[in-house]
């Protein structure tokens, strides 16, 4: 709606070069002592006289603010539509964190099915070998006691996809009643990252997102600004033309003489036909008008504008910082991102065969089960890490693509 706002606004700055054209119709009735505007005569009778009239003007010349106004909204046009392309881009990258999250979600309740639905045949199996008194019962109590930690976590992140599969939904304004199933995408996450240097990522990024393209456009605009209130200290020049016609019912148009009685004029009625056409008139006028003091308006305006103008300039020193620290970071972001994934799938690694070797340990009656669940409850904790730094380095990777100019697809 901003940018419709901005557009009828450029558009209302091009045809205030036009001429200006403007007709009138008016009906008047005198009663008493008044003058007829038609024949300027007094009379003291009701008269009743009608005018029609149609006026153009137009400005020929005030200092070029017409034409500086057309740049300066042309300006903020192209400014409010990279204001809508950012907001657009905020919502993506909104949807794409949300979308993110769920997927997330989703792996972390499959790896706490599995692990429950493992603890539940452990519990089978040592409930069997209690029973023929091959392991004491307190290997039973530890194992359920396990069993339901483990429940306890799968209710958690059942709840919490729940929440991220809401909170997309909401991002996306698709009623939660309705069914939703989102794509799990073939990510290829091992490969290295490209190292390209932070300088060469924000020169791709000025030349792709809008932040610093609005504010290049609003520092052109302030200019123009500051340039249409200079322009009021110059002459104004303009032009205008009307012509016009009126009726009066107490005009009267002269007839003949009475030679016979007395050198008197006869007059007859003057009907609206006749008027309308005998009392058209035209004029063309020419306005010089030359500013001298107006309280200080004009150099008030000035300045304001001059003020803006270095407003917009800070405004855009500010957009560049941001954008640059902002891909800074996003950028070390990535590389720890790397390192915390690389680190999270090893320790996953090493912990599964740790755990693989104690179970094996525990079958054999070699380790306790105390020993056996820290194994297993070490591995569940390295398995969720390993899933969090998976999806957080797929976001911050997303993000770089996003600042190369790349589009957030999957």
């Amino acid at each position: 709606l901003n940018l419709e706002l901005s557009k009828e606004n450029l558009f209302q700055s091009k045809t205030n070069l036009l001429p200006s054209i403007n007709g009138g119709i008016s009906d008047n009735t005198n009663y008493g002592r008044n003058i007829d505007p038609v024949t300027n005569e007094i009379t003291i009778d009701r008269v009743r006289n009608n005018s029609f009239g149609l006026n153009s003007s137009i400005t020929l010349f005030n200092g070029f603010q017409n034409l500086n106004t057309i740049k300066k909204n042309n300006y903020d046009y192209l400014a409010s539509k990279y204001d809508s392309e950012k907001i657009a881009n905020d919502i993506s990258i909104n949807i794409v964190t949300a979308y993110l999250q769920l997927l997330y979600s989703d792996d972390l309740v499959k790896s706490k099915k599995k692990k429950l639905e493992a603890s539940e045949q452990q519990v089978t199996r040592i409930s069997s070998m209690v029973e023929v008194g091959s392991l004491p019962k307190g290997d039973l109590l530890n194992a359920e006691a396990q069993k339901a930690q483990e429940d306890l976590q799968f209710v958690n992140a059942q709840n919490q996809r729940d929440i991220a599969l809401l909170n997309l939904k909401q991002l996306l304004d698709i009623p939660i009643s309705q069914a939703f199933e989102i794509v799990d995408p073939k990510l290829n996450i091992e490969q290295d990252l490209i190292l390209i240097n932070t300088i060469d990522i924000y020169s791709l990024a000025i030349q792709n997102l809008p932040d610093v393209k609005s504010a290049e456009l609003r520092l052109k605009s302030s200019k123009l600004s500051l340039a249409i209130s200079r322009g009021a200290r110059s002459p104004r020049l303009s032009a205008s033309a009307s012509i016009g016609t009126a009726y009066s019912d107490a005009s009267k148009r002269f007839s003949i003489l009475d030679t016979f009685i007395s050198i008197t004029p006869i007059y007859e009625n003057y009907p609206f036909r006749d008027q309308f056409k005998d009392n058209v008139n035209q004029s063309i006028s020419f306005n010089l008008t030359l500013p001298i003091f107006n309280n200080w308006q004009i150099n008030s305006l000035i300045i304001q504008a001059q003020i803006g103008v270095a407003n917009a300039k800070y405004n855009l020193q500010e957009a560049k910082n941001t954008l640059r620290k902002t891909i800074e970071q996003a950028y070390n972001d990535a590389v720890t991102a790397k390192k915390k994934y690389l680190a999270s799938k090893k320790s996953k690694e090493f912990l599964n065969e740790s755990f693989k070797y104690n179970e094996e340990k525990y079958n054999l009656q070699l380790v306790t089960s105390f020993e056996y669940n820290n194994a297993k409850n070490n591995l569940t904790e390295a398995e969720t890490e390993f899933i969090q730094s998976k999806y957080d380095y797929i976001f911050k990777l997303k993000m770089l693509d996003f600042y190369m100019g790349k589009p957030l697809t999957f």
